[in-house]
């Protein structure tokens, strides 16, 4: 392949990073760092024409979506590790029993009625924070009653391997719970 063709395939393919990019889930971190995740994209793209072979049979688009989602998903893990999780204290966390919307300024304003399950769904949320956006994934649809099977079939995994997650992610849970 020539250099012309490289640099056609990269030139035709420029609207394909932005579609990738709005599939991505959309969190505080894909929204403030838009523009790096998208030239993280451009990357990949530019791999993905440098690693193109056409006798292989499959479509240039198909392949370079996989390198390109692949570079994305390499930045937003980086980043994951690098910034620190912060919590608002005026999150929503619950609902008191009048319905109202109760956030973490309102229980540590009076510590001796803090709810139980308050607390541990702060701890909870505190922890998922840390997690992987697919442990996120994972726990997020266990809390909504999903079964493994559905839930691998959501995340894009085998059954086998979100049961090994699971299991993991409850005793690191529970190590770093119980040593508060």
């Amino acid at each position: 392949m020539t250099q012309f063709d490289r640099d056609k395939l990269v030139t035709d393919n420029l609207r394909l990073v932005y579609y990738l990019y709005e599939k991505l889930t959309k969190n505080p971190l894909t929204e403030n760092y838009k523009d790096d995740i998208i030239s993280e994209g451009m990357v990949g793209l530019v791999k993905a024409a440098n690693t193109f072979d056409d006798e292989r049979g499959i479509k240039f688009g198909t392949y370079a979506s996989r390198c390109i989602t692949n570079e994305m998903l390499m930045f937003i893990r980086r980043m994951n590790k690098q910034l620190p999780h912060e919590v608002s204290l005026y999150e929503p966390i619950d609902k008191d029993a009048n319905g109202h919307v109760l956030c973490y300024a309102d229980i540590l304003s009076n510590e001796d009625s803090i709810p139980e399950s308050c607390i541990y769904a702060a701890a909870v949320d505190s922890f998922m924070a840390k997690q992987s956006e697919t442990d996120r994934e994972i726990m997020d649809a266990l809390r909504q009653g999903y079964k493994q099977k559905e839930i691998a079939e959501i995340v894009g995994i085998r059954q086998p391997t979100v049961s090994r997650r699971i299991r993991k992610l409850r005793l690191k849970f529970r190590k770093e719970f119980s040593e508060k």
